[in-house]
């Protein structure tokens, strides 16, 4: 009997064997090519529903009422006028005040300028509660004699009806001011002066008869040579500020 050689028999165990792993590799290779193949594929969103901000016919978000928190008014923006602009104006940056019942209210500042010819005072003034802020602004005076004796530089007191628009009452703030009373020995408009006989000013300069500059050649107007008067001399502008006839 006739055995086969060991070659062939190694053949013929081996063969066998390697049909059986390529077969098991091909397959693996499939497996693999279909998942990949899958995983490949184009994703499509599920579609959107009305409830969706997106959607053609979504819900309109209900409107929200108007802030009126930040809501800005003519009076709250900037004038483009100059500061003479007049206190009476329309579109005046004053608030309402605050007290119906009040028709005045007393502001504190410091005086720019004095224009008698609009009858107008422009101050830089402090806060005016419940009428208007800090700033610097112009505002008739009435009557227009509360000019007299004023000038730019002067710390005052006012007073405004808030009805009338107006400045209706000034008082003085300078503590550098001193009191006297004299008759008029002569006034001299065209060098905007007065001489007058007086009595001691307490605290200034004792008596005697002195020439004496004013601020305004208004203050001269009405005063004659041989009045009794009762006039104010303003330290820091080193001249009368303000004078009144006495009665007698």
């Amino acid at each position: 009997m006739m055995f086969p050689s060991l070659s062939r028999v190694r053949s013929m165990v081996t063969w066998p064997i390697g049909v059986h792993v390529s077969t098991v590799c091909n397959t693996l290779s499939l497996v693999s090519l279909l998942a990949l193949s899958g995983c490949a594929g184009a994703y499509t969103p599920p579609p959107l529903t009305t409830a969706h901000p997106a959607h053609p016919e979504a819900t309109a978000a209900p409107e929200q009422e108007p802030s009126t928190t930040l809501a800005y008014g003519p009076s709250d923006l900037p004038s483009p006028r100059p500061a003479y602009a007049m206190a009476q104006s329309g579109t005046q940056e004053a608030r309402p005040s605050e007290a119906m019942g009040q028709h005045t209210v007393v502001g504190e500042g410091k005086v720019i300028a004095v224009v008698p010819s609009s009858n107008q005072l422009v101050v830089d003034h402090k806060d005016i509660p419940g009428f208007m802020d800090a700033m610097t602004m112009g505002y008739r005076v009435e009557p227009p004699t509360l000019l007299q004796g004023v000038t730019a530089g002067d710390e005052i007191r006012f007073t405004i009806d808030t009805q009338k628009k107006a400045i209706v009452k000034i008082d003085s703030q300078s503590a550098h001011t001193f009191v006297g009373e004299g008759t008029v020995v002569a006034v001299v408009p065209n060098t905007q002066q007065i001489v007058l006989d007086h009595g001691d000013i307490t605290g200034f300069m004792g008596a005697m008869t002195m020439g004496f500059k004013v601020v305004s050649p208004t203050l001269l107007e009405g005063v004659n040579a041989g009045d009794q008067v009762r006039f104010t001399i303003g330290a820091d502008a080193k001249a009368i500020i303000k004078i009144e006839k006495i009665h007698q």
